[in-house]
């Protein structure tokens, strides 16, 4: 009699196999049409040129948003990207080939035919962020769809070449359709529709024309992944000015001045308290945390707040799900459903390191 872990590993097992063996079938296969000019490697631009390409589908963008992702997370460890070295990688003990080829081919298959917005408006807990570290892009997205899911539609627009407008602010950006390889790296929606991917693309892109041209990358989602700031994103959405509000107040030797710390929260309570009320835009972030499931260096939307509880909601866009191994604390964390939570202000201001506030039009 087998066991049932045993059986489940022997699952894991064959299914990593089946996911190498897919991966080198898609390099052997298309290596030189991805090796564009011939000389036996693949260069960034080679990558970014398959990546951007709706002629790579299937297999074939699986394999390309894997190595796309690979010289993104393992830059400094990996050799040439020669056809043997590649075929070896995959092979390699514990290499993440072929789990990152498996998860782009789903991403993938689940997208065939997506339309722009699935019937009725889009929802906060379908969507997840995916592997480019663009939490900053995400966050007013999140304050946005929870204030109304509708106000998003309305940055989008389709034009007769088959492109997407895209409004950001005062500036409108057209983008092409995301190609199945894009699809693969950017966010992920579990409706089937594409306009997150569309509305990163064109972050991205917008972030490229704003760069000199010396200086310029070739790649959207490069541009997208440099990280950034929530609240000057939330700025750059809207058009509108935001104002920010510092935690820097409970950290440190600053948590010990007692005065300073009670008229701070005080402060933080009523614009809390009058932002929630008039629906305004609210993004927060992290540096250090200690909780458990908060995310380090990382955006999130603030949803709301509850006086009578004095409780602070906020959405992670990773979407993630939690339970706490006993009742919530700073200690134990607090339970999460598609990245929705809520924590004290009291800790919310120890987690994280301050927030920005939308600025109405007067």
């Amino acid at each position: 009699m087998v066991s049932g872990g045993l059986l489940t590993l022997n699952s894991q097992a064959a299914v990593a196999t089946d996911a190498a063996q897919g991966f080198c079938m898609s390099v052997e296969q298309n290596f030189p049409r991805w090796d564009t000019n011939g000389d036996g490697q693949l260069s960034v631009a080679e990558l970014d040129a398959a990546v951007a390409s709706p002629q790579v589908t299937g297999d074939s963008a699986a394999a390309i948003a894997a190595l796309k992702r690979a010289t993104r997370a393992l830059k400094s460890e990996l050799p040439p990207l020669t056809q043997s070295n590649l075929l070896a990688l995959a092979t390699a003990e514990k290499s993440p080939f072929p789990k990152m080829f498996s998860e782009s081919l789903v991403r993938i298959q689940a997208a065939t035919n997506c339309v722009l917005f699935a019937a009725g408006p889009p929802e906060l807990t379908t969507i997840r962020q995916g592997k480019l570290g663009n939490c900053f892009s995400l966050a007013p997205v999140g304050a946005m769809l929870q204030r109304n899911p509708a106000e998003m539609m309305e940055h989008f627009g389709t034009l007769t070449n088959g492109n997407y407008a895209v409004r950001i602010g005062a500036r409108t950006v057209e983008v092409t359709p995301p190609t199945p390889a894009e699809i693969a790296l950017t966010s992920v929606n579990s409706r089937p529709e594409i306009w997150l991917n569309v509305y990163e693309k064109a972050i991205g892109t917008a972030r490229i024309l704003d760069q000199l041209v010396a200086t310029r990358t070739n790649s959207a989602l490069d541009a997208l992944g440099k990280g950034g700031s929530a609240g000057t994103m939330l700025a750059s959405l809207t058009g509108k000015e935001i104002r920010r509000f510092s935690f820097k107040f409970a950290k440190g030797t600053n948590a010990h001045d007692t005065a300073q710390l009670a008229k701070k929260l005080s402060e933080l309570r009523e614009q809390l308290t009058a932002a929630t009320a008039q629906n305004i835009l609210m993004t927060c972030g992290t540096l250090k945390v200690t909780t458990p499931d908060l995310t380090p260096n990382h955006a999130y939307a603030v949803l709301g707040y509850e006086t009578k509880t004095d409780l602070v909601r906020l959405w992670n866009p990773h979407g993630q799900n939690f339970q706490p191994n006993g009742a919530p604390s700073a200690t134990n964390g607090y339970p999460t459903a598609h990245g929705v939570f809520a924590l004290p202000v009291t800790e919310y201001v120890r987690q994280f390191s301050g927030m920005a506030f939308e600025v109405p039009a007067p």
